[in-house]
């Protein structure tokens, strides 16, 4: 792909996530953000040829930014045991990916299409799968994983009955129960 046609695909996603975040996925239309990213019609139907195309894409970015910042992370614990439950718990503690209103979004517009979500399953699966031959404790692992998924949610969905404060505190415990993991 060019870099110009990368970086209007780019600048699309970008409107495509602002609108998202306004209006919700279900409501997005490609009028919409055609309109917000100040494109024709036609040059974002060249580059995306249908909503779900664009809300796949909008996805396939989210996940591609979390393992992006998820490689970073791994890199810096260095030859750490349990590089992979502490670069994934770190990654959800430490980073803000996208407006709660994005995640939101895809997730009911998901609830309409759940293929949408198959990426999402594959990376999920490719966590488990590491998390379990990494670890001598593969349970405790995985449960850590869950509660971080599980507070993770509370803040996306913004019904966490506890400050941001705890919920940094509980991630730093979480962070501090995976230094047991062997």
């Amino acid at each position: 792909m060019s870099e110009s046609r990368h970086k209007s695909r780019d600048n699309i996603l970008d409107a495509a996530q602002r609108v998202a975040g306004k209006v919700g996925a279900g409501n997005l239309t490609l009028d919409k953000v055609a309109c917000e990213c100040g494109m024709s019609k036609g040059g974002l139907l060249y580059n995306f040829p249908n909503k779900d195309a664009l809300l796949a894409a909008m996805l396939d970015r989210l996940l591609e930014q979390h393992q992006q910042i998820l490689a970073t992370e791994e890199r810096m614990l260095g030859d750490e045991p349990n590089r992979c439950l502490k670069a994934i718990l770190r990654s959800m503690a430490c980073h803000q990916m996208a407006d709660p209103e994005v995640y939101l979004s895809l997730l009911a517009a998901a609830s309409q299409q759940p293929e949408l979500l198959a990426p999402v399953r594959e990376a999920l699966a490719a966590h488990y799968e590491r998390l379990t031959n990494e670890s001598s404790d593969p349970q405790l692992a995985v449960l850590l994983w869950l509660a971080a998924e599980g507070l993770m949610f509370h803040d996306i969905l913004n019904i966490a009955p506890y400050s941001k404060s705890e919920k940094n505190k509980l991630f730093q415990r979480l962070f501090e129960i995976s230094g047991e993991v062997s």
